[in-house]
């Protein structure tokens, strides 16, 4: 696959030999991460079936340029649609495009088509809907029923007001005001135009009264020839990225599905390529591909400048820094709600350059596995590509690296440092861990995500008579968190943990900080106030962090309103002036880090057309 750049989007192209190609278009906000590596993985298996595949960002999400804020953000998101189907026929020569779209890319690729159609132009030929929301209104009523949710689960303990201008927020995305109005009013079943003469249509809630199975046949009546199937697997892939899964059998419906089109042998095929370098240069940074540690990781170099001269290599400062940040969970190199993308930008703007890193198994690194445990993210292996990262960064002239990570992020670019990687620094939140064992990989998704509440959390939502409500009408199962809770409470510090266990891990933590202050590495611990890192920290310090009292170059802060995974605007906020804080303390003379020999530690046990405005009334 390469790398791609067009009207300040960025994506991938997957070449094939076919005539026919495919539009991925995207989901938005945290179904776009939680789905990344199943829709990296079809992309994969289209192009191995014989067809050039383009997926990309759309304006002001992932890669691309832009904030999601702003007007006509669902025209644009179309508009750009219609621009990659149209940078896909040009790169690639393919007679026909096919566009596929996930729940609101679903929406957004038909709008697309419509808009193609009335433009008198190249229409799509093609349409697959993949779990459409069929009405706007009860997909906002989806995404205000998750942000409830989470809410009122996870941080019970803090207020959360909704937004007072009309918008919706859920996990940290925000629709803006105009994009919610439109989706109030949107309806596909009711629109007056065949937006392609074939379709495929995958259910996700199948049965009767179904709307994807009345929207088929709406589309039948106009005419199309339609397919509409089961998608059985959509809930296994629609959740948090470590915990989701790549759904088989529907991706091999859809190549299927496209087959007898990809048979046919293209002609007229360019003999050009896309380069696999593209560059997108933004007001204040350029960001630029790169492949380090022999092809093995991708990431985006975020560094400054607005211009050609920013291209210029970090050797022309002799005191460049570099930041990088490490993958979270499952997700890719972007960071939930865009924070590596917002921040590489801020600190690009700042003078600092930022690696936005996929380790070796995940996002968008060549062989990212296709399968996914929690276990793997805290293994070995990640950690050493951290420290692969963090060399070639020196290799490239900068002469001070700061890691930053969120939760697993944290843990890696922790074990990273411990084994001896040329780090300065390392802001890191809500580090859940200091050493992972084989007792703590959980065994499903559920005990999961009960290992990352904190008691504190657990005694907040058992006080919410909405959670007893929900008990009650047996909507939830009470076990894996009565577990976890136990286990906070009596049943020691970690699964089937002994006292003389506790005490190696204790042992191991404070060798591990006190490694790192030998080495002059300064470390800045956040943690939110009821977040289970916390408590893992007060395990091994002390009720009042009191073991790191005398270590200079470790700090903590506990912040009230921290959530673990940052989807609150403050949150994040939060962590970049702690990021921007601890950068500027390098400004007094310090001994910069080397690489060493590991630690010793204690043995284990753009805007839319005028015929695409039209559509969206």
């Amino acid at each position: 696959m390469k790398r791609v750049a067009f009207d300040r989007c960025v994506g991938w192209l997957h070449p094939g030999p076919g005539a026919t190609g495919v539009v991925l278009c995207a989901p938005w906000g945290h179904e776009a991460m939680w789905s990344h590596r199943a829709w990296r993985h079809l992309a994969d298996d289209l192009a191995s079936a014989g067809m050039p595949v383009l997926r990309f960002d759309y304006p002001g999400c992932g890669d691309s340029a832009g904030s999601e804020d702003g007007p006509d953000r669902l025209g644009i998101c179309a508009h750009s649609i219609v621009r990659a189907a149209q940078t896909l026929r040009a790169h690639t020569g393919v007679e026909r495009v096919v566009l596929c779209g996930l729940r609101l890319g679903a929406t957004l690729a038909v709008l697309a088509a419509e808009a193609m159609a009335a433009d008198g132009g190249q229409r799509a030929d093609g349409l697959i809907l993949l779990a459409p929301p069929v009405t706007g209104r009860g997909y906002l009523r989806e995404l205000r029923a998750l942000q409830s949710s989470w809410c009122n689960n996870a941080i019970p303990d803090i207020p959360v007001a909704p937004p007072g201008d009309g918008a919706c927020e859920v996990l940290g995305y925000r629709l803006p005001s105009d994009a919610v109005a439109l989706l109030e009013s949107l309806r596909l079943e009711r629109r007056a135009v065949c937006p392609a003469p074939r379709m495929l249509l995958l259910d996700a809630w199948p049965g009767a009264g179904s709307p994807v199975a009345a929207l088929a046949g709406r589309y039948r009546a106009q005419g199309a020839q339609v397919t509409r199937l089961d998608f059985d697997e959509y809930p296994a892939m629609m959740r948090s990225a470590e915990n989701s899964s790549v759904p088989e059998q529907a991706w091999q419906q859809i190549a299927q599905w496209l087959g007898p089109a990809a048979s046919v042998a293209r002609r007229g095929r360019p003999s050009s390529h896309v380069a696999g370098d593209a560059v997108l240069r933004l007001d204040a940074a350029v960001e630029q591909p790169v492949w380090l540690d022999g092809g093995r990781q991708f990431g985006l170099l975020c560094t400054p400048g607005g211009g050609d001269e920013a291209m210029a290599s970090a050797e022309a400062s002799a005191t460049a820094t570099a930041v990088l940040f490490p993958n979270t969970g499952g997700n890719h190199h972007v960071g939930d709600c865009r924070l590596f993308v917002t921040l590489s930008r801020q600190l690009a703007a700042a003078g600092v350059a930022a690696l936005r890193l996929d380790v070796s198994a995940l996002g968008d690194s060549p062989l990212a596995a296709r399968t996914m445990r929690i276990a793997a993210l805290y293994g070995e292996q990640p950690a050493r590509d951290v420290a692969a990262a963090v060399a070639w960064l020196r290799a490239r002239g900068y002469r001070r690296v700061v890691v930053g990570g969120v939760c697993s992020g944290g843990f890696i670019a922790l074990q990273a440092a411990l084994a001896g990687a040329a780090i300065d620094g390392l802001v890191l939140a809500n580090l859940l861990k200091f050493r992972w064992d084989g007792g703590d990989g959980a065994d499903g998704a559920d005990d999961a995500d009960a290992q990352l509440q904190s008691t504190r959390v657990y005694l907040a939502a058992a006080r919410n008579p909405a959670q007893w409500l929900r008990l009650l009408r047996g909507e939830i199962d009470p076990w894996p968190h009565a577990a976890a809770l136990a286990r906070r409470l009596f049943g020691g510090r970690a699964r089937g943990s002994s006292k003389r266990g506790a005490n190696d891990l204790d042992a191991y933590a404070r060798e591990a900080m006190q490694s790192l202050q030998r080495r002059g590495v300064r470390v800045d611990l956040l943690y939110g106030a009821g977040d289970i890192g916390l408590e893992e920290a007060r395990s091994r310090f002390g009720r009042h962090l009191e073991a790191l009292a005398q270590l200079s170059g470790i700090r903590t802060h506990v912040l009230p309103r921290l959530d673990h995974s940052l989807f609150l605007a403050e949150s994040r906020a939060q962590f970049a002036a702690c990021l921007m804080r601890h950068l500027a303390a390098f400004d007094a003379p310090v001994e910069m880090a080397s690489a060493m020999p590991p630690a010793t530690l204690p043995a284990t046990s753009p805007s839319a057309s005028p015929a695409l405005r039209q559509s969206l009334r």
